[in-house]
Formats: C-alpha cells, sequence, structure tokens
C-alpha cells in the first residue's frame, strides 16, 4: 500500500472555474504588458524629441555665437587697419612738425609753395620738360 500511494500522483485537474481564472489572469497580464510596452515607447520619443529640441537650441546658439565672433573680429581687423594709417600719418605730421621747426626748411617751403624771395633777388619761371 505504501508503494500504491507513492505511484499516485499529486497532480489534481483542474475545475472550471479556476481555468477561467488563469486565462483571465493570463489576458490582463498580457494587456498590462502592452500596455507597459506602450508608454515605454510613448516616453521614449518624449526624451528623445526634448534631447533634440535642447541640442537644436545650443546648436543655435553656438551659430548665432560664432557669426557674432566672425563679425567682432571683421571690425577688430577693420579697425587695425584703421589704426595703423592714423599711425603712419601721425609720425608723418610728427616728422613735419619737427622739421618746421628748422628755419631753412621753412625758408625752402616759402620758396617752392608761395614764391617768396628776398630782398633784391630775381626769380626766374622755367617751363618744365615734359
Amino acid at each position: 500500500m505504501a508503494d500504491d500511494s507513492r505511484l499516485q500522483s499529486n497532480i489534481r485537474p483542474l475545475n472550471a472555474r479556476i481555468a477561467q481564472q488563469i486565462a483571465a489572469s493570463d489576458a490582463r497580464r498580457e494587456a498590462s504588458r502592452r500596455h507597459y510596452d506602450h508608454a515605454h515607447r510613448l516616453r521614449e520619443k518624449r526624451i528623445i524629441l526634448v534631447g533634440l529640441a535642447v541640442a537644436s537650441i545650443f546648436l543655435v546658439q553656438l551659430i548665432l555665437g560664432q557669426v557674432r565672433l566672425h563679425a567682432a573680429n571683421q571690425t577688430l581687423s577693420k579697425s587695425e587697419v584703421s589704426l595703423q594709417s592714423v599711425q603712419k600719418d601721425g609720425k608723418a605730421l610728427h616728422k613735419t612738425a619737427e622739421q618746421l621747426k628748422d628755419p631753412a626748411y621753412l625758408q625752402q617751403i616759402l620758396r617752392d609753395k608761395y614764391g617768396y624771395s628776398r630782398k633784391d633777388e630775381i626769380i626766374y619761371n622755367l617751363p618744365d620738360r615734359s
């Protein structure tokens, strides 16, 4: 008898009510899994869209910054050229101011530009050789 009880199966057939509950539970679990997957995909899409929006804002700011930097560099280049020109003119004017302190140079300018002459001096105007 002891051997017969060991050979007896512990598996019992399910009644119809429990089988229906298990089937309904499987359907609910599958519906829940589909809902979770759908919500997960939706969340992923939203995160990607927000990330792309933030990245595009940073990209636009970077491009605008580069445009402003380029414009500032061009303005700086123009200002440097202008400064060099003004410095060159300033040196030339300083040189002229120093020469104007020399009486011989003043006398030469008065003779060349304005036609002044010394007392009892005769000036001859010769034609150009062109």
